[in-house]
């Protein structure tokens, strides 16, 4: 039996879910970041917190940049970077249907899984 090797590492389920995870802490993260770089000096605690959150940002905007369909980076990009509400995506899409919408938004987080599993960041 020939077993056929992807060049690439596919995402499983567990890695959608994961960035699905990331996705719905962005918000809170990136807030809690401007409010600690604020700070003069960070506790030891807090530097941890500030490094994990950089990270994780970082990994989430070099992932939804790396998107090679146009039209889905910029539907990423408006509901999870710019954090408009689906019913805004779904008024400023008008081309096509809100359900279509929702699958566009699960192919951009799979494919930002692949993007982060072929970068070791899952």
């Amino acid at each position: 039996m020939i077993e056929q090797m992807e060049l690439f590492p596919r995402a499983s389920a567990k890695d959608v879910n994961a960035v699905k995870a990331m996705l719905k802490k962005y918000p809170t993260m990136r807030r809690r970041l401007e409010v600690l770089s604020r700070k003069q000096e960070l506790t030891d605690d807090e530097k941890e917190i500030f490094d994990s959150y950089i990270a994780t940002i970082e990994n989430i905007e070099i992932s939804i940049d790396s998107i090679v369909d146009d039209e889905i980076r910029q539907i990423m990009r408006y509901r999870f970077i710019e954090n408009f509400p689906r019913k805004s995506a779904v008024i400023k899409w008008t081309t096509f249907t809100d359900r279509t919408l929702d699958r566009k938004i699960i192919e951009g987080i799979e494919e930002m899984a692949d993007i982060l599993k072929l970068y070791g960041k899952i």
